[in-house]
């Protein structure tokens, strides 16, 4: 990093695009990375937890959905579906009128075939950004207040690593990293979405 040839690459770069006055060193190595060769996300051990692959965490996140903070969101990247359980959906504050109606079945991580109730289009705040996302309503008792699945990950191109806690994805030429909540324990959801431990 001390040779001349790479500051010279590093000035060309940073001549080439626009960078605020208020760039952040991270956003500086991010926007660095974004250069016209490739636009490729990675993790690496400075991303790991500080007991590094030591953990057996899911990766959760929080959201915000309704105007209202959600925590214990899964990000599974073996899901096929986005779900949300109904308890979650009127804690939010939707009804059945906000569901639109679905007779598809599906078949739960247990082997159990579960009835979708219907279909929730909302918005949710994920990282600064804000993503419309289809969610499979589902009558189910969760460890996850939301669950974000392929549907998700894939139209978005989000790479999430329970490994590092961390998910990441590329919005406006800018790679964006959205830290998980390792610390999260199963709890129970409340009126105004605040966990209460079990």
């Amino acid at each position: 990093m001390a040779s001349s040839k790479h500051k010279k690459l590093v000035l060309r770069e940073l001549n080439s695009a626009q960078v605020p006055v208020d760039t952040t060193p991270d956003e500086l190595v991010s926007l660095l990375a974004m250069t016209k060769v490739s636009k490729t996300l990675s993790f690496t051990d400075d991303d790991l937890l500080p007991e590094g692959q030591d953990h057996t965490k899911s990766l959760k996140i929080t959201v915000i959905c309704n105007k209202k903070k959600v925590p214990e969101v899964l990000v599974d990247n073996g899901s096929a579906l986005n779900v949300c359980p109904l308890s979650t959906a009127t804690t939010l504050g939707f009804g059945l009128e906000d569901f639109i109606p679905s007779e598809q079945g599906i078949l739960a991580y247990d082997g159990t075939r579960r009835d979708v109730i219907g279909t929730l289009v909302t918005e949710i705040h994920i990282g600064g950004e804000d993503f419309v996302i289809e969610f499979q309503v589902l009558e189910i008792k969760a460890s996850f207040l939301l669950l974000l699945g392929h549907p998700w990950l894939h139209k978005f191109g989000v790479v999430p690593s329970s490994l590092h806690q961390k998910l990441k994805f590329i919005h406006k030429n800018r790679a964006i990293t959205v830290k998980g909540d390792p610390n999260l324990e199963i709890g129970l959801i409340t009126q105004d979405l605040t966990v209460v431990r079990a």
